[in-house]
């Protein structure tokens, strides 16, 4: 797995039982998704082109430790499965200074192409990119 996320929990983030809400955890996610898209290739400059598009179709979340303000956080990514269209990934988001994992998140996303709005092939170099982080395959 690879670094794809820094961050450190703030207090506005924290709900009313006195750790971090659900949408926190999001947001570290979600900001580790476009910095993995970006070291595929798939970089803010080649979306906003039209050359592509992603759609996240799924997203299969666990929390497993709670984080309170003040936690330094960081996420790895890896790859569960690329195949022609699809992308699958997988997010660990954990805690930096004790290592506990606190949330990992598999997420789907589809490759589009822009014009026609349906299913496209990932280019070649994004799936050759993708293969690298591929993740061992487990029982």
């Amino acid at each position: 797995m690879i670094e794809t996320a820094r961050g450190t929990v703030h207090e506005w983030q924290r709900d009313h039982m006195g750790h971090i809400n659900v949408r926190a955890y999001m947001e570290f996610l979600d900001a580790a998704c476009w910095q993995f898209y970006a070291m595929l290739g798939m970089t803010p400059s080649l979306l906003r082109s039209g050359a592509l598009h992603l759609a996240a179709v799924q997203q299969n979340i666990s929390y497993q430790k709670e984080l309170y303000p003040g936690d330094t956080v960081a996420v790895r990514t890896g790859v569960l499965e690329i195949r022609g269209k699809v992308l699958r990934f997988r997010h660990e988001l954990f805690n930096t200074e004790t290592g506990d994992i606190c949330s990992v998140c598999d997420f789907t996303v589809v490759c589009l192409d822009p014009k026609t709005h349906k299913s496209r092939l990932f280019p070649d170099e994004v799936t050759v990119k993708a293969l690298a982080f591929i993740l061992p395959a487990t029982a």
